[in-house]
C-alpha cells in the first residue's frame, strides 16, 4: 500500500467530565492533548438509549484503530494474486482515502 504514513498521536481515548448536570466527551492523543470536545450531552444511565453524540465519539475514538484494520486488509487483498478484486476494496480503499486524503489506485 503506498499511502503515507501519518502521525496521529494514537491510541485515542475517550474521557468524560461533568460540567454541573450535563456531560462532555473529550478524545485525548496518546500525548494527552485533547483533540475533540463534544458538546454537553447525558452519559446513560440503566437501560437509557445512547446518545448521538456518545455513539459518535466512540465511533471517532476508535477512527485510528478501524484505519489500520482496513489498511491492512486492503494490503492483505491486494496479495490475492488470481483473485478478482469485488466491491469491498473499493469500499476499503475509498474509506482509506477518506482518512488519510490519498487517493489509492485500484
Amino acid at each position: 500500500m503506498t499511502s503515507s504514513a501519518t502521525n496521529y498521536l494514537t491510541p485515542w481515548s475517550l474521557c468524560f467530565y461533568r460540567d454541573g448536570t450535563e456531560d462532555i466527551a473529550v478524545i485525548l492523543a496518546a500525548d494527552g492533548e485533547e483533540l475533540v470536545y463534544s458538546r454537553p450531552f447525558w452519559l446513560p444511565e440503566g437501560n437509557d438509549p445512547i446518545p448521538p453524540t456518545l455513539a459518535a465519539l466512540r465511533l471517532m475514538a476508535a477512527a485510528p484503530k478501524l484505519l489500520v484494520a482496513l489498511i491492512a486488509a486492503a494490503d492483505w487483498i491486494d496479495t490475492q494474486t488470481g483473485q478478482p478484486r469485488t466491491e469491498i476494496q473499493a469500499v476499503i480503499r475509498e474509506a482509506i482515502a477518506e482518512a488519510t486524503s490519498v487517493t489509492l489506485p485500484l
